[in-house]
């Protein structure tokens, strides 16, 4: 048997009318004509193989398939008020959406007989439920038992289109998004009305009715299959759920405004679609006996960067409508939307941006190369009462094998989600989540090192702005800690400011008398529990704490002095200032030239603080700027003083303890005379300076001033941690009493 392949142009990923409508055709296509039928997205169009060619399925759809019957009697008042013998017209226009059950009661034809039955049965449950007007159907209860009760007693399709409509638990019904926020209404518009009106305009079934004229001609449905123009559209007929576009307004045609208007063909094909859209009430993850509504690729809407959403449109939702390459059956089809529901782990994902980790670790049924993604938010057609479909663009499948490591901040994020949606959060929590999101969501859609990274930044900003926030965190929100340091591997960019950063984040005491670098910039005290997972808690503010609204190297110059105080404090053997990670000479010489970009070493560092750092990682991070970057000799001579180890000379380990007043100096600019205090400290400790003479006249600071150096920027970089192997050459830049020179830059 020959099987054609026809390019539906009429068929695309977008709107979200022509998505549905190319599923809507296969599967009428499969069920009524030719089960083997296959479709497939090729080339951003839907193509369709089976046995109709162009003019057969035009004939097919004009001529013999029969509606699904399509019913809405759980919300508004036509079914209360339709006559059940039915009133055969003639009507000089279509029927209104009270009488339009009227129209199909009153035809004979075969090709509605399953349409005719289905009103019967609505009208004989409402009765049997005691459901005398629309208020009755106002409280929950009764709606979900009349839904129980119809459901029981209807034939299949009928308990399909229920439940893609409804999720129906015990006590409550849930409806699905892409049906309008009824259930199959929206606002005043009523689908099953609409799907009748449309039916009624263009079958020829219906032409006794009709006072004058037939119904539309097979122009109208070519236009609809394959995008050609034709008259015989439909004015004032609204779909703004499923096409925005054709709802008509201001500027939405040539002139300065235009009525809707709509092809009923669309329309139908669109809602015959949405019965591959079936939901479930499935168990939440986690949570004892609490259930709730589940339909395929749906989830809750998240704000991002990317989808230039109002905060208050979070409330919406997303649909993720899958696009596949190959070849399937309208079989496949039904058990790729009944069973692929997006997981991460062994949860089912509950808003967008999981969606996107779940695409990103291939946690999606396979054979999809694409999502087409589409937001259904309130208030932007028609009014509050009214849903739109807007698209968000195209989402392409690709593996991210970082991805993974996301699992990690989940229950801090939904904690973090929950306090910004219930809580009238301030407009910098609120951003701060945005950014968190948008930063996961660009990563699983672009992948890379630099945008991993950018999760990290965007941890670390909101975990700024909640050490600030004592009254909106509360109890509910911990500090976020303990993040695997494969962390640090995935958002490895290669950039001066990520080893700068991490090297400050890995500071501590090696004696454990005073707390780690984090200790100095919020209040956090982090231990270890039982496992070895590191758990953080808020405390109240401490003197160590010093960390403010300040330029970066004042701020780190303010760490050092204060560990260097609360190391004397607390009798610390050596200086509280030892790490497992350390930068390099060169790049601690690229920040005193003023070559980092200092806020985003202050993000970077803010998100390497939540990496455990008793757990040490894969290798050095190290810039890969150029190398031999010029080393004033005035930080050799001062880092010295700053080591969390003696130092090793010809004479044996000198230990060399700083001054306290020389931090202070070189705030107040005077870098001469803290290079003279360094000088005597060293002295002190047996170490003969280079330049100062071994007897006589005391040594002079202003031979080590260099005019262009920024002592703030000076005093940040006593800091950096180092390398035993680098402290040697700066002795060797400096010192008389060491061994042999080494080269180094100077």
């Amino acid at each position: 048997m020959t099987r054609h392949i026809i390019a539906l142009s009429g068929c695309t990923p977008e709107p979200l009318m022509s998505y549905l409508k190319a599923l809507g055709i296969l599967r009428l296509v499969s069920e009524q004509k030719d089960r083997a039928a296959a479709g497939r997205w090729h080339n951003g169009i839907f193509e369709l193989r089976s046995v109709l060619d162009e003019t057969a399925i035009v004939r097919f759809l004009k001529e013999e398939y029969q509606p699904t019957p399509i019913i809405v009697p759980w919300s508004g008042k036509d079914f209360f008020s339709a006559d059940r013998s039915g009133n055969k017209g003639p009507y000089k226009k279509t029927p209104t959406a009270e009488r339009i059950l009227e129209a199909f009661l009153a035809g004979t034809s075969h090709r509605l007989s399953a349409y005719r039955r289905t009103i019967l049965l609505a009208l004989d449950t409402l009765e049997d439920c005691g459901i005398r007007n629309k208020d009755a159907m106002k409280d929950g209860k009764g709606k979900a038992r009349f839904l129980s009760r119809l459901r029981a007693t209807a034939p299949d399709e009928v308990v399909e289109w229920i439940d893609v409509c409804a999720a129906i638990s015990s006590d409550r019904t849930n409806f699905s998004s892409l049906l309008g926020s009824g259930g199959g209404s929206d606002g005043n518009t009523h689908f099953s009305d609409n799907f009748m009106q449309n039916l009624w305009e263009v079958l020829p079934e219906f032409d006794s009715q009709r006072a004058s004229g037939t119904a539309a001609g097979t122009a109208v449905l070519r236009s609809a299959l394959f995008a050609t123009q034709a008259p015989g559209l439909v004015p004032k007929r609204t779909s703004s759920l499923y096409d925005a576009g054709a709802v008509g307004g201001p500027n939405a045609g040539q002139g300065f405004e235009r009525d809707s208007i709509g092809n009923p063909w669309n329309f139908i094909l669109c809602l015959e679609g949405t019965f591959f859209l079936a939901g479930c009430v499935a168990r939440r993850h986690g949570a004892a006996g609490a259930r709730r509504a589940s339909f395929p690729f749906q989830v809750r809407l998240a704000p991002t960067r990317g989808n230039a959403l109002a905060d208050k449109e979070s409330a919406g939702s997303e649909a993720w409508m899958p696009l596949w390459p190959r070849w399937a059956s309208n079989a496949e089809l039904a058990t790729l939307f009944s069973e692929g529901r997006a997981s991460i782990g062994t949860r089912q994902v509950g808003h967008s941006v999981d969606f996107a980790r779940a695409a990103a670790s291939l946690g999606v049924d396979r054979g999809i190369d694409s999502f087409q993604r589409f937001a259904v938010v309130r208030g932007r057609v028609g009014g509050d009462n009214y849903n739109t479909s807007a698209s968000l663009g195209r989402f392409e499948v690709r593996l991210r094998s970082d991805v993974d490591l996301l699992q990690e901040i989940d229950p801090w994020l939904d904690r973090l989600r929950d306090a910004v949606y219930i809580k009238e959060a301030p407009p910098r929590f609120r951003a701060a989540l945005r950014r968190i999101q948008s930063c996961i969501f660009e990563f699983c859609q672009y992948g890379g090192s630099a945008r991993f990274a950018a999760i990290l930044r965007a941890l670390g900003c909101a975990e700024r702005e909640l050490a600030t926030g004592e009254k909106f965190r509360s109890e509910s929100i911990r500090p976020l800690a303990g993040l695997s340091p494969q962390w640090i591997d995935a958002a490895f960019d290669g950039s001066l400011e990520f080893e700068l950063a991490l090297s400050l984040s890995g500071i501590r005491d090696a004696e454990g008398k005073i707390g780690p670098f984090r200790a100095n910039v919020e209040p956090v005290r982090v231990a270890t529990v039982k496992q070895g997972k590191p758990v953080a808690e808020w405390i109240d503010r401490e003197r160590a704490v010093v960390w403010a609204k300040t330029a970066l190297p004042a701020n780190l110059a303010a760490v050092l002095e204060r560990r260097l105080m609360d190391g004397a404090r607390m009798g610390c053997v050596a200086l509280p200032l030892s790490s497992r990670r350390n930068a390099s000479l060169d790049a601690v010489a690229a920040f005193m030239a003023g070559m980092s970009d200092d806020a985003l070493l202050e993000e970077l560092l803010w998100g390497l603080v939540l990496v455990d750092q008793d757990e040490d990682h894969h290798g050095p991070k190290h810039w890969g700027g150029a190398e031999g970057m010029p080393l004033p000799r005035i930080y050799a001579l001062l880092r010295l003083l700053f080591l969390p180890w003696p130092l090793e000379s010809k004479a044996g380990p000198v230990d060399v303890r700083p001054e306290p007043g020389l931090l202070g100096l070189l705030r107040a600019g005077r870098t001469g005379d803290a290079c003279a205090l360094a000088v005597r400290r060293l002295r002190a400790g047996g170490l003969l300076p280079m330049g100062s003479p071994p007897r006589g006249p005391s040594f002079r600071g202003e031979e080590w001033r260099v005019d262009d150096m920024d002592p703030r920027r000076l005093a940040a970089a006593l800091l950096f941690p180092i390398a035993k192997s680098d402290v040697i050459k700066l002795a060797h830049l400096v010192l008389r009493t060491m061994a042999a020179p080494v080269e180094a830059a100077v």
